[in-house]
Formats: C-alpha cells, structure tokens, sequence
C-alpha cells in the first residue's frame, strides 16, 4: 500500500468517525427526514472511497468486493443506528452499493495512475463530509448560521469549470489516462494475441542447493514461464520488471501465498518454499499471462 493511500485511509477513519460522532450526539435533533439523508451520504461516499482505496491495492477481485461491501454496510449501520430502523435500513443499502460501486472503480483505476484519479475522489470525499459536519452545526448550534442564497451560483459554476479544465489539463498531459471502450478491447486483444505467441523458456534449479531464478518481465509474458525446483528446497526469484502500470506488473503464486505482489520497475526478489509436488500456475493480477512451476 502506498503512503498517499494510507493517508487517504486515516483521512476517511477520521473523516467518517466525526461525523457519525457528530450524529449519535444530536440525535435527537436529526430525527426523521435528516438524520436519515446525512447516513446515507455518509454511507455512500465512505463505501465509495474506502471500496477504492482497496481496489487500487489489490487486485483479488473477490476480496475487494467483498471487504468493501462489508465495510461499506458496517458504516451504513453505524450511521443510521442512532437515527433508527429506517435510517439503518436505507444507509445499509448505500453503503452496500458505495462499496461495490467503490471497489470495482478502485480495480480498474489500479493500473491507469490510481494516485491522482485517487486525489480526485479524495478531494470529493473532504467537500462532501466537510458539507455533513457543517450541517449539522448548523442544525444543532443555534451559533452558527449559513445562508446558501449568498453563494452566486456563478462562482460555484466558474468552480466547477476549473476544476474540469485541470483534469482536461491532467488528461491532455498524459498524467491521467482515460481509455475508451474500444481502445480497452483493442488493448485486451493485443495481450491475448501476445500470450499466444509467448514462447516456453524453461529453466530447471532441481540441482542446485541454493536454487535462484532471474525472471524478466516483457511485454509479451514472463521469461522464464517454466520452472522446474525441488521439492522443499526455498527458491528465490529475482525478478527485474521494466515496464510501469502494466497488468504484468501485478505478480501471484496463489499456491505458495504470494499474492499480488506490485513488482516495482526494477528489481523485486521473492522466496518461497515447494512443499508438495506438481504443477502450479503463476500469473499476472488479471490472470492473462502466465506461467507453470513444476515441482519434482
């Protein structure tokens, strides 16, 4: 997990901890109608970012999805516990969804540089619960007072084109990636044509003592993508990766607990131990390229 992930993770904790604070202290004043709608924004847009935060780490699908919708419901339940039986009800439910929608954006925005499109979302977050927390100040404090009429409109809509040319900036200057659909496919079809023409390099270690296997990864798959060790004998991979957000960049043994390892540009080495013998596949995070291990 990268650091800007980390502190958009202590971000959220806090961010959402307060304001599902803030509720269960002045509910009795968000009863009804407003107690519900301020749980399920706080539901929706935690489950979102939080869903993406570990989309964007990891790339077991299944996982993602399913510690999102957990963490997603658990917040829904907490932030309409206070409010009630329907609060829970409907908050649970953005949750859910916030999560699922969350992580599914996370594992797709993985490989199209997930730090600033992660910054985006991040920044929504702040305004968002910056609005909640406000809210309910001002409902709850006779002390503080906002009126919305004194907010032109223009400036908010002269906000939100600059914010829309900077990303159009971000875009045009290849920070930000945005592929179309056809794009993807044509992108996903290259791959598979490139899998197919990928061809078997073996390298057997069964004799060595100290096995150590250098791995390259290329654009068309890993060399070598067969490898032959012995049985209880720890082998260390070295593995040197020139390529940067690439799918190929994402490495597993699910077999011998390696799992999605972020293989850095550069030099990343990895050790594990056969226990048992046969044939054991190892892969890229999407499973489109792989390689088979073989244990005697």
């Amino acid at each position: 997990m990268t650091i800007f992930s980390i502190i958009s993770a202590v971000i959220v904790a806090l961010g959402t901890g307060y304001s599902i604070f803030l509720v269960y202290r002045n509910k009795i004043k968000l009863n009804n109608t407003p107690g519900i709608l301020l749980s399920m924004v706080i539901a929706i847009i935690t489950g979102l970012l939080t869903g993406s935060i570990i989309g964007i780490n990891s790339g077991e699908t299944f996982l993602v999805v399913g510690v999102s919708m957990i963490i997603g419901f658990v917040i829904g339940f907490l932030a309409g516990h206070p409010i009630g039986l329907l609060a829970i009800l409907m908050s649970s439910i953005f949750g859910l969804i916030g999560g699922i929608n969350g992580a599914i954006l996370g594992l797709f925005l993985q490989y199209i540089n997930p730090t600033i499109l992660l910054g985006i979302l991040l920044g929504f977050y702040i305004v968002i619960i910056g609005f909640v927390i406000v809210y309910i100040y001002v409902t709850t404090n006779n002390k503080f007072s906002i009126d919305t009429n004194e907010l032109s409109p223009f400036a908010i809509i002269a906000g939100g084109v600059v914010l829309v040319s900077l990303f159009l900036f971000m875009y045009s200057t290849d920070m930000v990636e945005v592929p179309g659909q056809s794009e993807t496919t044509q992108t996903q079809a290259n791959q598979e044509t490139s899998t197919q023409k990928t061809p078997k390099t073996e390298v057997d270690v069964t004799k060595e003592s100290s096995p150590k296997v250098k791995m390259l990864v290329t654009e068309t798959g890993y060399t070598p993508n067969v490898i032959r060790v012995k049985k209880g004998v720890p082998v260390e991979l070295e593995i040197n990766n020139p390529l940067e957000d690439s799918c190929l960049s994402t490495f597993k043994i699910p077999d011998f607990n390696i799992n999605n390892v972020n293989l850095k540009v550069g030099t990343t080495n990895l050790t594990f131990t056969p226990e048992k013998t046969g044939e054991f596949t190892f892969s890229c995070g999407m499973d489109m390229f792989k390689g088979t291990i073989i244990v005697e």
